[in-house]
C-alpha cells in the first residue's frame, strides 16, 4: 500500500512540475509539497543518487552549498541542488523529485542539499547524508530556533552513527555535535588570531558542555568563534584537519594546510564568515578526491550568489549589496562589522533588515535588535545610516541605546524612497544591508542607484 502511494505521489508530483514549468514557475517547492501530502513518506522511497552531501548550520550552509555545487559542476561533476528552492522537507523533496526518473530513482551521481537545521528530525530519517556539513550553530530567531542546545539536540538526534561529519573546529558547539559519529574532520581558521582574548558582545557558550565548569579563550573572533577549553575538564576546541594559514586580501588569496602541505586558492570573499564557508569548501572536495588544481580551478570561476553579496558602480557610485538575515543578530552583526572595517571614509549605510513575513498586522518581534551589536555604526568610517521599513524607529532606538549619534541617522519609512534621499556628491561609498525577504526592494534601489549616478530622474 505504501509503494502504490509513493507511485501515485510520484506521478501527482511529476504531473504538478509540468503544469508549474508550463505556467513558468520554478516548481521548487509545491511538487514536493504535493507528494509529502499524499505520501508522508517519499522520501524515504526515492532511490537517492550514489552520493549525499548535507549542509546544515546557522549561517553560511546557502554559500557553502551553491560553492560546492558550482565547482564540481565545473570539473565535469552533474549534481542535483536545491540552490534555487526551499532546504525544508518539500523543497528537497521537489529537487530530488526534479532529478529523478518516472520510477524515482536518481538520474544524478552526486546530490549537495542545504537542509534547515530545525528541520532535520523530517528529512535525515529517510536521507542519510553520507557527508554532513556544519557550519555554525549560534542563536538565531528566538520564535523559531529558540536556543543553540535545542538546536544541537535536533541535529544530532537526527543523525545515524555513519555520517561522515565535517565541523567548523572552530567552534565548540559545531565540533561537540553528534558524538556517534566517529568518523569527523575540523576545519578552521589560524590566519589573522586576535591580538586579545577580550569578550564579544554576545556569546552562546560559557560553560563547559561536558562537565558544566567556566570556559575560558585562547583567544574569539566573534561570537563564541575562536580557541576555547574548559578549565576543569579536558574538553577544549578539536585540532583542525583543514587550518587556514594566511590571507591575502590585497591579492584576494587564501592558503590552506592539508595533510602535510599548504594550497592556495583564490579567495571569493574577505569577510571572515566567507573565509570559514571557503574552507569548508576545500575540506569537502578533498575527501570527495578533487585535487588542488581542480578545486582552484573552480574557486577562480566562482562568486557569492548575488543575492547574499554584490556590487555596481553607478557613476561616481560604488554600491555594496549584503544580505543581512533579519531575526538573526549573529549574521546582522557579521554585516555591519564587515562594512565598518572596510578602509574607506565617509560611508553611507542603508539598513533594510525588517522581516517582511513577520510585519503582518504590525506585530514583528524586534528583541533580536538588542543581541545585535548597533555600537558598531558608532565607527568613524561610517558617515551616516539611512534605517528605512516599517520599524525603522526601533532600529533608531536601539542604535541610540547603543550610543550612535542621533545626527548620522536618517529615518526613512517608505523603502522606497531611501536612495532618494543620498546626495550623490557627497557620498559615494554607499552599503546595503538587506533582509532574506527584501531582495525586491533591493532590486528596485539597483535601478534607483544607476539613475542616481547617471544623474536622471
Amino acid at each position: 500500500m505504501k509503494k502504490l502511494r509513493f507511485f501515485i505521489a510520484l506521478f501527482m508530483a511529476k504531473l504538478a512540475t509540468f503544469l508549474l514549468k508550463m505556467l513558468g514557475r520554478n516548481a521548487t517547492y509545491m511538487p514536493g509539497e504535493v507528494a509529502l501530502k499524499i505520501s508522508k513518506d517519499f522520501l524515504g522511497h526515492l532511490k537517492l543518487p550514489e552520493t549525499v552531501i548535507c549542509v546544515t548550520g546557522t549561517n553560511g550552509k546557502t554559500t557553502v552549498s551553491n560553492l560546492l555545487t558550482s565547482i564540481l559542476t565545473k570539473n565535469g561533476y552533474d549534481v542535483t541542488n536545491n540552490s534555487f528552492g526551499s532546504n525544508v522537507q518539500a523543497g528537497i523533496a521537489a529537487v530530488l523529485l526534479q532529478d529523478s526518473d518516472i520510477f524515482g530513482r536518481a538520474k544524478k551521481k552526486i546530490a549537495v542539499l542545504e537542509v534547515d537545521e530545525r528541520s532535520s528530525l523530517l528529512i535525515h530519517p529517510y536521507i542519510k547524508p553520507d557527508y554532513l556539513i556544519v557550519n555554525n550553530i549560534m542563536r538565531d530567531s528566538v520564535k523559531r530556533n529558540a536556543h543553540t542546545d535545542f538546536i544541537s539536540y535536533i541535529i544530532t538526534s537526527a543523525l545515524t552513527e555513519k555520517t561522515k561529519l565535517i565541523l567548523n573546529g572552530d567552534d565548540l558547539i559545531t565540533s561537540s555535535l553528534a558524538p556517534q559519529c566517529k568518523n569527523r574532520m575540523y576545519f578552521g581558521l589560524d590566519a589573522e588570531k586576535p591580538e586579545v582574548s577580550d569578550k564579544p558582545f554576545l556569546r552562546d557558550i560559557v560553560y563547559c558542555p561536558d562537565c558544566g565548569a567556566p570556559l575560558e579563550s585562547e583567544y574569539l573572533r566573534y561570537n563564541h568563534i575562536g580557541r576555547m577549553y574548559c578549565t576543569a575538564c579536558e574538553k577544549k576546541s578539536p585540532d583542525r584537519d583543514y587550518l587556514v594559514t594566511a590571507i591575502d586580501r590585497e591579492n584576494s588569496f587564501f592558503t590552506v594546510d592539508f595533510k602535510g602541505e599548504s594550497h592556495t586558492f583564490t579567495l571569493i570573499n574577505d569577510n571572515i564568515v566567507n573565509v570559514y564557508n571557503s574552507c569548508a569548501v576545500v575540506a569537502m572536495l578533498t575527501i570527495l578526491g578533487l585535487s588542488p588544481e581542480q578545486i582552484e580551478k573552480g574557486f577562480s570561476q566562482s562568486k557569492i550568489v548575488k543575492s547574499r553579496f554584490d556590487t555596481m558602480s553607478a557613476g561616481k557610485l560604488k554600491i555594496t549589496f549584503q544580505m543581512s538575515k533579519g531575526q538573526n543578530p549573529i549574521a546582522c552583526t557579521r554585516c555591519f562589522n564587515y562594512v565598518a572595517s572596510i578602509p574607506k571614509e565617509n560611508k553611507l549605510l542603508i539598513v533594510s533588515t525588517d522581516d517582511i513575513s513577520d510585519n503582518t498586522n504590525e506585530s514583528e518581534n524586534v528583541c533580536w535588535l538588542y543581541d545585535c551589536d548597533y555600537s558598531i555604526f558608532s565607527d568613524e568610517s561610517i558617515a551616516k545610516i539611512i534605517f528605512t521599513g516599517p520599524r525603522c524607529r526601533d532600529h533608531l532606538l536601539r542604535a541610540l541605546i547603543a550610543g550612535v549619534n542621533k545626527e548620522k541617522i536618517v529615518l526613512c519609512e517608505d523603502t522606497d524612497k531611501a536612495v532618494s534621499l543620498i546626495d550623490p556628491e557627497k557620498y559615494t561609498d554607499i552599503y546595503v544591508l538587506y533582509d532574506l525577504y527584501r531582495q525586491e526592494d533591493a532590486a528596485k534601489m539597483r535601478v534607483q542607484f544607476k539613475k542616481l549616478g547617471e544623474g536622471t530622474k
